[in-house]
């Protein structure tokens, strides 16, 4: 006697996609220093939720006279390149 065996499998639906997230807040500034570090100047520690927001923000980070240029990043991980904000 051989055994047989049915396997029954029942379609199985797939998960409904659900987009991830997304982040308010997606642009930071980073300052090229002429002497320290951007520590103390709080724009480089915010998050910008647009380019207009950050823009805005780099001017007013070239009022530090050690700042000598600006540039706007990605808050992803790693950061990419957006564009530099001349004064």
């Amino acid at each position: 006697m051989t055994p047989t065996a049915t396997l029954v499998e029942e379609p199985v639906a797939p998960a409904p996609e659900v987009p991830a997230p997304r982040p308010s807040h997606v642009y930071r500034l980073r300052p090229i220093m002429r002497q320290g570090t951007a520590a103390s100047i709080p724009e480089t520690w915010t998050r910008y939720a647009s380019i207009d927001d950050a823009r805005r923000a780099a001017k007013v980070m070239y009022h530090d006279d050690r700042v000598l240029r600006v540039f706007a990043t990605t808050n992803d991980a790693p950061p990419r390149f957006v564009e530099w904000i001349e004064r």
